[in-house]
């Protein structure tokens, strides 16, 4: 049960990053008080270094944070209003990940993308990430 609350987390804050790639990446810090103070109430996270990511599309703030039971992305008007995702449209949109990751990358490439690449499993000295980029999970084997 917990893994499947974690992968619905992971799709759901896939389908935001896929959906904002080509938007503005911030530090939560410069936003407006306003939207901080709502990104805080609204997630009850008890510091801003809680917070992931984030991105402003088309005057939408998406704001990424690391709650007790995984990632929660809020998004925040300039005014501090929570509104819905401005990627929410009448069609349905679909993504999909590969469950066998047959992507090798390198731990340079990780480290060198944090933001692209999302932990989703380590066993030993093999890690399982989610490229957020292409929506398919990636394997780093260490030696």
């Amino acid at each position: 049960m917990k893994n499947l609350t974690r992968f619905i987390a992971v799709a759901g804050a896939s389908v935001f990053l896929v959906a904002l790639a080509k938007a503005d990446e911030i530090q939560f810090t410069t936003l407006p008080q306003v939207v901080q103070s709502s990104v805080i109430k609204q997630t009850r996270i008890t510091s801003p270094s809680r917070v992931v990511r984030v991105v402003q599309d088309n005057g939408i703030y998406g704001v990424t944070v690391m709650t007790d039971t995984g990632q929660q992305v809020v998004y925040v008007n300039p005014t501090g209003e929570i509104v819905q995702s401005p990627t929410v449209t009448q069609e349905t949109t679909t993504t999909t990940t590969t469950e066998v990751p047959d992507q090798v990358v390198t731990t340079q490439e990780i480290q060198q993308a944090p933001s692209r690449y999302e932990l989703i499993e380590k066993k030993g000295n093999k890690e399982i990430y989610l490229d957020h980029q292409t929506g398919r999970k990636v394997k780093v084997e260490r030696k």
